[in-house]
């Protein structure tokens, strides 16, 4: 790591921002996601879109795990 990353890292660390890992930061939106649609009126149009936004916005967390524990073929 370079002297300018791990400076820069370090003041962050020291700030009082709270610094979330992106496996955190994905499952807490997949859940913002379905507090969010638990709020819109159902109804024969915002049905299929409902469900198609929690799809989507919770498979980001999946598909992050996913990533991150894939291994190179190289």
């Amino acid at each position: 790591m370079s002297n300018v990353k791990a400076q820069s890292l370090n003041e962050i660390q020291n700030s009082n921002v709270k610094i979330y890992d992106l496996e955190e930061r994905t499952a807490k939106f997949g859940e913002d996601i379905i507090e969010f649609v638990k709020t819109l009126e159902r109804d024969e149009v915002n049905r299929p879109l409902i469900g198609q936004v929690v799809r989507s916005g919770t498979s980001i967390g999946a598909n992050y795990m996913e990533a991150d524990g894939a291994e190179s073929k190289t």
